[in-house]
């Protein structure tokens, strides 16, 4: 309740700018998600300026149009979250399915998109040379017999952008 009423005192005076740390700790996930819909209203609409630090990074993949990195006082990197994604790690696809046989890897590993394979527990992750349709790859595995049951493509996530930026700085 501290934390709310921190916010919206703060906000009481319509800043042109404001500075929050951590402002949804320690708040229930519908108080949580309650003050981000607000606090991106309050900035689209109004032009606030929300300078935001936390370590939940993906509240700031939700809220925030520029993320900076920054490690003992250094910035390591700066962009929209889209960019930083698309610096860091390459496109996947996540496939659920089972019969993932030898001969449906190996026609999988011969995809000129793919990078690498793994699987693990009926989850299948593969890593892309580049940006591909997973179409493809869904029919390959399909035409060796495999059978899938979902299917997801993705980049990295903000999460891994931030951890691959502190191993590179060690």
């Amino acid at each position: 309740m501290k934390q709310k009423v921190a916010v919206a005192r703060t906000l009481l005076s319509r800043p042109d700018i404001i500075f929050l740390d951590e402002p949804t700790s320690g708040l229930d996930p519908v108080a949580a998600a309650t003050l981000r819909t607000d606090l991106e209203t309050l900035a689209r609409q109004q032009g606030l300026t929300v300078f935001l630090t936390t370590h939940n990074l993906d509240e700031a993949e939700k809220l925030c149009d520029l993320v900076a990195v920054i490690r003992k006082g250094q910035l390591l990197a700066l962009g929209s979250p889209q960019e930083l994604r698309a610096t860091s790690g390459s496109p996947h696809v996540e496939i659920r399915g089972r019969e993932f046989s030898p001969a449906a890897l190996a026609a999988l590993r011969a995809h000129p998109a793919v990078a690498g394979v793994e699987v693990k527990d009926g989850l299948l992750s593969v890593e892309l040379k580049y940006e591909a349709e997973a179409a493809p790859l869904v029919s390959a595995l399909v035409s060796a017999g495999a059978q899938v049951e979902e299917v997801h493509k993705g980049t990295a996530s903000l999460e891994d952008v931030f951890l691959t930026l502190m191993e590179e700085e060690k």
